[in-house]
């Protein structure tokens, strides 16, 4: 709706309904959050113990980080026995053929060809 449209003015004067705005709901948000970084925590866990075996194998020796070592590289080895970590497997294995390839003349060893 607006006014002063026979002087060449227009000016919103808003609904003339009134509606009361959303409430805000504040904890739906945060348990969404927190089950999603939960979910994506525990799928990571299972499926890449590889990976947090190798970072955690990264680590400066303590009194922290010792204990934990044999039970990561048991949970690691333990994935690995039963399959789950078979995707970030299949993944690694594809990307090392495409680490691989070779381009026209270009041998291992040579300027330009070094792994990264």
């Amino acid at each position: 709706m607006t006014t002063g449209a026979e002087h060449g003015e227009i000016a919103e004067v808003g609904t003339p309904v009134a509606v009361d705005p959303d409430p805000v709901d504040t904890v739906r948000p945060w348990r969404w959050t927190t089950i999603t970084i939960a979910t994506a925590a525990l799928f990571l866990a299972l499926t890449n113990a590889h990976a947090i075996q190798g970072w955690f194998d990264e680590r400066p020796p303590g009194s922290i980080t010792e204990p934990l070592r044999g039970p990561i590289r048991a949970w690691s080895t333990l994935t690995a026995d039963h399959g789950i970590d078979t995707p970030r497997a299949a993944l690694r294995k594809q990307w090392q053929a495409a680490e691989a390839v070779r381009f026209d003349n270009e041998r291992p060893g040579e300027a330009g060809a070094e792994p990264r």
